[in-house]
């Protein structure tokens, strides 16, 4: 299924600056004064390497324009990470930028539950994502990006445009359809995303009445069957999944921990809240879907129950971190989980890297996902370095570089692909932080993966046979059962 969605310019029917509801500030007018934004970040890059994003392209909001008579008065709209791009990450001496993949995780939004009046939140409509010229505010649906997500994301395609256009001129500064590939899963929340991260990246408002401009971006959305941008359900994979909580490394680790004990001062923080905060789970599966519920209200705004401190919010993160992670006891999950996935992004980077015709032009390529898109990833290369859950609006990147003094083949054939392909690597960086794939630790070349080595362990987490090795017999549970716990 391809849906279109508008991208115009800046200078076309909505500029940044021309939302009634949410104000889009911007010092400085991003397409007519690129030149000295460069000049600026050149002289501050002298000193630090660093762009900071907030001082001139950070979108604020109007507290009326997300506040109301459930939010807290004392709640004040900040960034949930930082903007603060290492430009040195992004320009190696010696390398040329190639070609960019960026994952993101949604931005924020209501929960996905019946238990709650979604009168709490603040959402725009869908027809008018960006610019909000509806007469009355909607009502929002569940696990709908609210009007914070929405902000969230346009800092972040912002972060990017300065980034990828303004300093390293890598894009386009007019919008370039063939420079960018755009995917989403089939949620509102991630196609709203993505909405508003191009809305950053390149402005427009994206309204559906403005869909037949010729500036507009197609983005590629599976049939839901067909998804596999976060961990489906098979049999096997079910399987384990339930097992890990028997495992005897998590079992032991949790005693460790006293994460029972832990877990019951939680409750007990709910209990004696009841009646004092909408925000009540008396049970929870996993600590990934507390933090997810708790995310929607503290993040929005919305009171939380007394009790929740710093340190036992911290704490939360950690375990929803440490579930994600646990999946490396068991890489059956990584590969049935999100190998599919893995092997999208593989082709895609491979093709890049040969020079097929059918990427020429293609730059940057976006996919708009999960928290569980981009936690299962960094499981599976072993690259999940961070404590805590990924926050909402995070983005992981794989970039590709060349060697700049390497003069590639005209014509790419069999003979000559291997040593286009040696003088390639891949770095990877989340949320503006240089991370590092495990098994390619030993063999890196100025912090980057050798593209040959990327290729290598890509391909040990792609399902060879999904549908085979998505089954399992009771001999095969046994024997798990017998080996984990």
């Amino acid at each position: 299924m391809i849906i279109n969605f508008l991208l115009n310019s800046i200078v076309g029917n909505v500029k940044l600056d021309e939302n009634p509801n949410i104000n889009l500030k911007n010092n400085t007018n991003i397409a007519n004064n690129s030149k000295s934004n460069n000049n600026n970040s050149s002289s501050n890059n002298n000193k630090e390497n660093v762009i900071e994003i907030n001082d001139y392209l950070q979108t604020l909001v109007k507290e009326e324009d997300f506040k109301n008579q459930h939010t807290d008065p004392n709640f004040k709209f900040l960034a949930l990470r930082s903007t603060k791009v290492p430009l040195d990450e992004y320009s190696p001496e010696n390398y040329q930028l190639k070609f960019v993949q960026i994952i993101t995780r949604h931005g924020r939004r209501t929960p996905e539950s019946k238990r709650y009046p979604l009168t709490m939140w603040t959402c725009n409509s869908l027809d008018q994502l960006i610019t909000n010229k509806d007469t009355s505010r909607p009502d929002c649906n569940m696990g709908q990006l609210t009007v914070l997500g929405i902000v969230d994301q346009i800092n972040v395609g912002k972060a990017y445009r300065n980034l990828f256009i303004n300093n390293l001129h890598f894009l386009d500064p007019q919008y370039n359809k063939d420079q960018i590939f755009i995917r989403s899963s089939n949620r509102e929340r991630t196609i709203s995303s993505g909405r508003s991260f191009m809305h950053g990246l390149y402005g427009g408002s994206f309204a559906d009445d403005q869909e037949k401009s010729p500036n507009h971006s197609s983005f590629l959305i599976l049939d839901e069957k067909d998804e596999n941008m976060y961990p489906r359900s098979s049999p096997k994979y079910n399987f384990l999944k339930s097992l890990l909580k028997k495992h005897k490394v998590v079992v032991e680790e949790n005693e460790k921990s006293q994460l029972k004990e832990f877990t019951e001062k939680i409750k007990n923080i709910f209990e004696d809240s009841k009646f004092e905060t909408a925000f009540y789970v008396p049970s929870w599966r996993s600590y990934a879907g507390l933090v997810n519920s708790f995310d929607c209200f503290r993040n929005n705004g919305l009171p939380l129950p007394k009790g929740f401190t710093k340190d036992i919010i911290q704490r939360m993160y950690e375990e929803s971190a440490k579930e994600f992670k646990n999946a490396r006891l068991f890489p059956e999950l990584s590969i049935l989980g999100i190998g599919r996935f893995v092997n999208d992004l593989t082709k895609q980077m491979y093709l890049k890297s040969v020079n097929d015709p059918s990427v020429k032009d293609l730059k940057l390529s976006l996919y708009s996902g999960h928290d569980t898109t981009l936690a299962a990833l960094l499981v599976a290369y072993d690259m999940y370095e961070d404590k805590v859950h990924p926050v909402t609006s995070s983005a992981l990147e794989y970039l590709l570089f060349q060697d700049k003094n390497y003069k590639e083949p005209e014509v790419v054939t069999k003979s000559n692909e291997k040593e286009l392909i040696d003088h390639q690597y891949v770095k990877v960086i989340f949320n503006h932080k240089p991370i590092h794939i495990g098994p390619c630790k030993d063999k890196e070349v100025d912090g980057m993966c050798p593209l040959s080595e990327f290729l290598k362990i890509s391909q040990s987490i792609i399902p060879t046979n999904y549908e085979e090795q998505s089954k399992i017999t009771d001999e095969e549970m046994k024997k798990y059962i017998q080996e984990s716990t």
